[in-house]
């Protein structure tokens, strides 16, 4: 799996304060486990329309298992920063995060996930996650990132197959598609916001946003309980 050894930008002592488009000011760090709180209000807060994008469900809350999974990372092999609007006469709000998860059997592969609040959405939050997540999972040498997309008419099957030639596809269950993408090298882009726009990853995940196609979540949800025998 990855290495633990290597110094990281993001690592727990990061943090950031961006600006969004509409001038609201937001701030980033990775995931601790005393978000449980804060993750929970944030889904709650999700329209039934995201959370299903996101999730593939339409369930009201997240479980205690899926807490403990989603917050309690270790930064290597699941890594997790999370967007946060600072209130001084309340609560701190979650609004966003980016997460992706190293495949177990191939160490340079990853599968990601970025969520935006829908009250934040439009306004660059997810881009700027975006480019955050691809920064950190250069450090942590993943160089795919890896979805299954459920290709459920031929629209979405031909809007999978037109994102690029880098893209490597192979069959899926239920007639999906399994694509790995590459992740774009920070070193060779503008720093700027947004320099990978056009890319087949970010296209993939502003496809997944609009649910112009559904990606279903493996390792980026916890994996299910063992059953009784």
């Amino acid at each position: 799996m990855g290495d633990r050894t290597k110094p990281f930008r993001y690592d727990d002592s990061y943090s950031e304060s961006v600006s969004l488009a509409d001038g609201r000011k937001v701030s980033l760090r990775l995931v601790r486990p005393s978000d449980r709180v804060m993750l929970a209000a944030g889904f709650e807060r999700l329209s039934p329309e995201s959370r299903y994008a996101r999730f593939m469900t339409h369930k009201p809350r997240l479980s205690e298992r899926e807490l403990t999974y989603l917050t309690e990372v270790d930064g290597v092999d699941h890594f997790a920063m999370g967007a946060i609007r600072k209130h001084v006469m309340s609560t701190d709000e979650g609004v966003g995060s980016a997460r992706f998860v190293r495949l177990p059997d191939l160490s340079d592969v990853a599968e990601p996930a970025v969520t935006v609040a829908d009250d934040y959405q439009g306004h660059g939050l997810g881009t700027i996650l975006l480019q955050r997540l691809i920064e950190a999972a250069w450090e942590r040498d993943i160089r795919w990132f890896r979805s299954e997309l459920l290709a459920e008419n031929t629209a979405s099957r031909r809007m999978i197959e037109s994102l690029s030639p880098e893209v490597r596809f192979r069959a899926g269950g239920d007639g999906g598609l399994i694509a790995t993408i590459p992740v774009p090298e920070p070193e060779q882009t503008p720093t700027a916001p947004g320099f990978f726009v056009g890319t087949p990853v970010q296209k993939l995940l502003a496809y997944a946003a609009r649910a112009s196609i559904r990606v279903r979540p493996r390792v980026t949800r916890p994996p299910e309980p063992p059953q009784d025998t």
